[in-house]
């Protein structure tokens, strides 16, 4: 590194972080860089050996009740406690996937116009075949770097789908520039707080880095019920911020479904595990063919709402 601005802070928001965080833990303090780092715990009430766990390492503690988390103002008082020109946030189930993590995503900072950075998203072997190929596919699962920027243009100016694209961030595995962040911190949210700050720093005239190479083993195999109310969540969010609307009508709905049939089911009949493996993932796969097509309907008209209650 030529030009690195300064000293980093790691932020990690812990409910019943189990195994996984542990797995971070190791991994971080693991690293071989250049550089001295601290890490922060912000706890929410884990009953699990979470605190236990974390007290093995050289890391400082906080602790709040479950009701007071925010996934915005967590972030925020994780940050404020700590002191790092970069601080890096990673959720409690984000391994570093390298021993070079933390060179590689501060290591855009030598640009002074980068606010944030994120990294990618590499799916766990336990992810399933659908979820794993959708991940790798989306903007967390590229393999080439990239820096968005406004630039002369206006965000009304773009296609809605382009505007997402544009302040796309996400906090799972990012950094962002202190000095920015006092400026434009994290918003209450309840989803979407990184989508929401990126879209903030990108309108003031930041840059957004996304670096590849920066990588953590993230995925997740939620309930289908998790899954319907996240996806509803997110759309609701993404039509409030950018007016995006995937699924508006209920044809588009039904359309969606017979399309996830035909594309799902058969590729994962070709790239799961024969055996009960293989039919678990069908089944889930099944279910979620309607559920996030209705979710994404739903959280639209829901975003719709929210946008003329203003």
């Amino acid at each position: 590194m030529n030009a690195f601005p300064g000293s980093v802070s790691v932020v990690i928001p812990v409910l019943d972080g189990g195994d996984a965080l542990g797995e971070l833990l190791e991994q971080l303090f693991a690293q071989e860089v250049p550089l001295d780092f601290d890490v922060l715990i912000v706890d929410s009430g884990s009953c699990d050996g979470s605190l236990e766990l974390a007290r093995r390492y050289p890391v400082k503690l906080i602790q709040i009740s479950p009701h007071e988390f925010d996934h915005g103002e967590t972030r925020n008082l994780g940050i404020r406690q700590t002191s790092g020109e970069i601080v890096v946030l990673l959720t409690q189930d984000a391994t570093p996937a390298a021993s070079n993590f933390l060179v590689h995503i501060v290591r855009p900072f030598e640009d002074p116009r980068v606010a944030g950075v994120y990294g990618r998203q590499i799916p766990r072997p336990s992810c399933d075949v659908v979820s794993a190929r959708n991940q790798n596919a989306w903007l967390v699962g590229r393999r080439e770097p990239a820096c968005a920027l406004l630039g002369d243009r206006s965000l009304e100016d773009l296609a809605p789908m382009e505007r997402y694209e544009l302040c796309a961030f996400d906090s799972v595995c990012c950094a962002i520039r202190r000095s920015v962040w006092s400026e434009c911190a994290y918003p209450r949210a309840v989803f979407g707080e990184d989508i929401a700050w990126g879209k903030a720093v990108i309108t003031r005239g930041w840059k957004i880095a996304y670096e590849p190479s920066a990588a953590v083993l993230h995925s997740h195999r939620r309930s289908i019920a998790h899954e319907y109310h996240r996806t509803r969540i997110c759309h609701a969010t993404l039509f409030d911020l950018f007016g995006l609307a995937t699924l508006p009508r209920l044809r588009d709905v039904l359309r969606a479904w017979a399309y996830n049939l035909k594309t799902d089911l058969p590729f994962v009949w070709r790239q799961a595990s024969p055996g009960r493996e293989r039919m678990r993932q069908m089944l889930r796969i099944a279910a979620l063919s309607i559920a996030s097509p209705i979710a994404q309907y739903r959280g639209i008209r829901a975003g719709a709402r929210t946008s003329l209650e203003r």
